[in-house]
């Protein structure tokens, strides 16, 4: 991460209070001059094609949702504590059931640095109806999902998507469509424990990542490698026939369970879920947690390419405090009153993520 530090702002800089203290912003550019709006769906209304939106810290409220209808990516301010303490998370709520929906015609859009927090069980979907959901080339690149994420509405979708360094508190559905999940956490818990489901007949490619007290379910011809699965009672890959499993952790004594022709092959069996990591204890994933593996895990360097399992191993690590790749206030410092000359002090601490 890099950062730096700005001292004796000019008191005429709009820097001084929008940083906390003005109502949240949105600016759309990247195809034409800069725009400014505070009513998101006015927002997307106004961007061409392939614009950039990028969201202060703040609560944008949405009523009804969207659905997206064409490619934009949209850049948030982050979701981790650790790193919005000058401008808060940038959140995005829907109210009642209403949800956020990409339509084929968003093929190719992205979305870093955001929190997606629903008031109803869907948070997200890749298509509006059996009619709609071959929504392709979408990346979320360090967002968290309060509740289920769906890449499709009814089976079989043919959308596909990226997510990288995302949480997942909900499920997460096929739906039939296809992901690539790299370096994500997720911790959802139902009562069957399945939260990454109905990847079928193909389609999920799970990557050092975390799976928190659950299980894959009807996930056929996977590929999981370099995971931790910390379900302790029960195997962890569930009706997913024709998987493959490698280089994973696993808190029980077996891969599969009611699964036919599953390959695996270097894992590592009956960790207890509490002396996996360094600091992670109820099964729910919290910002104080720390997911790094413990000092004595046998999973250190067992990763199918020599690195860590988990998270934290391969040739790009999750990064702590998921700051999105545009420059990032982490601290905002300004005095009460002018000086001398005129001007403003403050002291402004902005840190941005190399890759």
């Amino acid at each position: 991460m890099r950062s730096s530090t700005f001292l004796s702002v000019a008191a005429g800089l709009a820097l001084s209070t929008s940083l906390s203290a003005q109502l949240p912003r949105i600016v759309v550019d990247g195809v034409t001059a800069p725009q400014v709006f505070t009513d998101l769906n006015a927002a997307i209304t106004a961007a061409p094609a392939n614009s950039n939106i990028t969201l202060s810290g703040g609560s944008f409220i949405v009523p009804g949702g969207f659905a997206l209808d064409k490619p934009l990516h949209f850049v948030g301010a982050g979701i981790h504590t650790d790193s919005t303490n000058a401008t808060g998370a940038t959140i995005l709520a829907a109210d009642n059931s209403d949800i956020f929906a990409l339509t084929s015609g968003a093929s190719g859009s992205s979305f870093t640095g955001i929190w997606f927090n629903n008031e109803g069980n869907v948070t997200l979907s890749l298509g509006t109806g059996a009619g709609d959901q071959v929504v392709t080339g979408v990346d979320f690149l360090r967002c968290m999902f309060q509740k289920e994420v769906r890449l499709g509405v009814v089976e079989p979708s043919n959308s596909s998507s990226s997510f990288t360094e995302c949480i997942f508190h909900g499920v997460f559905r096929g739906s039939g469509g296809t992901s690539v999940v790299n370096r994500c956490i997720l911790d959802y818990n139902p009562g069957t424990g399945g939260m990454i489901v109905t990847f079928r007949p193909s389609g999920l490619s799970l990557l050092n990542s975390i799976v928190l007290n659950g299980k894959t379910d009807q996930c056929q011809n996977a590929t999981i490698t370099n995971c931790v699965f910390t379900r302790p009672t029960s195997a962890a890959i569930w009706q997913s026939n024709n998987s493959t499993v490698t280089n994973c952790i696993f808190s029980y004594s077996e891969v599969f369970s009611n699964t036919s022709n599953g390959v695996e092959y270097d894992n590592i069996f009956n960790q207890d879920a509490a002396s996996i990591f360094v600091n992670e204890v109820d099964g729910a994933y919290h910002f104080t947690d720390d997911m790094h593996l413990a000092g004595t895990s046998p999973g250190i360097g067992a990763g199918s390419d020599g690195t860590n399992i988990g998270i934290y191993g391969s040739d790009s690590p999750y990064k702590p405090g998921a700051v999105p790749h545009v420059p990032h206030f982490r601290r905002v410092d300004i005095a009460q009153g002018t000086d001398a000359n005129g001007d403003l002090p403050a002291t402004v601490r902005v840190a941005a993520q190399p890759n």
